[in-house]
């Protein structure tokens, strides 16, 4: 590619960058929330519902019951936590399934993100007053303490899927700030959520820098994160098919992915329904190998 090519792409991908993705909810100027009740009752209503979130019903069910828990009572973050998380397992168990599952997914996806950012203003404060004062979220974030891990964590894997679903310029206008977010949290605790962070840089690795990525990273960081983490399924599967199939390892990829499709379902027992549905991608990836090697 000549050099003035290689000008003209990105200048175009850096204008559509300006265009893409979407405006933090921390950057609104909305007062203080009030509580006007209990929430105690819904919150434990949703929790016994999630305790059977293999049903979708029931999953959606349990997410309502927080969602009316929130209004009751919006200065609880531990409830947008629960949401977060919520709107992700059913993005990424249950909508994944559907014929046409793209607009389900975003809208999960999306509201994932705006209860983590909830979660984010009432646990940092002063990190949102940042964010809302202007300062750039790649310097703010490096401000935030251990009690923010979960509401960044969920911020940046809620936005992470809902850009990859929203198009090529939503990545572009989103990546950084993504990084960013996930490299703090990996400074502040590697393992959290099941070595989340090394996972997310494993799958992160084999695409940046484009386009060729940096595969002995990506590889170092699954590997970690397996170390950090043995039983958890989605990693695994995640190595498979981030990894091994840009490295063409096909041996490797076999042997991840027959190793979730074996794994006993309560190989952690609280993520019973979590370990089904990888044990179901690990499975539709082996049943489509043909198409990866």
């Amino acid at each position: 590619m000549s050099a003035l090519r290689l000008v003209v792409v990105a200048t175009l991908a850096l204008t559509f960058a300006a265009c893409g993705g979407r405006q933090s909810t921390l950057t609104e100027d909305t007062g203080p929330a009030e509580k006007t009740g209990d929430a105690t009752p819904l919150v434990e209503q949703g929790d016994t519902l999630w305790n059977e979130r293999g049903d979708q019903a029931k999953a959606e069910a349990a997410v309502k019951a927080w969602e009316e828990a929130a209004r009751v009572d919006p200065t609880r973050a531990d409830i947008q936590l629960k949401l977060a998380y919520g709107y992700y397992f059913l993005a990424n168990a249950h909508y994944r399934w559907m014929d046409d599952p793209d607009d389900a997914q975003l809208a999960a996806f999306e509201k994932g993100v705006v209860a983590a950012e909830r979660a984010i203003k009432l646990s940092t404060p002063a990190f949102a007053q940042k964010i809302k004062n202007g300062e750039s979220w790649q310097a703010a974030v490096k401000t935030v303490g251990p009690d923010g891990i979960p509401g960044l964590y969920w911020y940046a894997t809620n936005l992470g899927k809902w850009a990859l679903l929203d198009g090529f310029t939503t990545i572009l206008s989103h990546k950084d700030d993504v990084a960013a977010t996930m490299e703090h949290v990996l400074s502040l605790d590697e393992s959290f959520f099941y070595a989340a962070p090394h996972r997310y840089f494993g799958v992160y690795r084999t695409k940046i820098p484009f386009p060729g990525g940096d595969l002995p990273a990506s590889k170092q960081h699954f590997e970690k994160a397996i170390a950090l983490s043995p039983k958890y399924l989605d990693t695994k599967v995640l190595y498979a098919e981030s990894y091994a199939t840009k490295a063409q390892d096909e041996e490797l990829f076999k042997r991840l992915l027959g190793e979730v499709v074996a794994a006993p379902d309560d190989i952690i027992p609280e993520l019973v329904p979590e370990n089904r549905n990888a044990k179901r991608v690990a499975q539709q990836l082996l049943d489509d190998i043909e198409e990866y090697f």
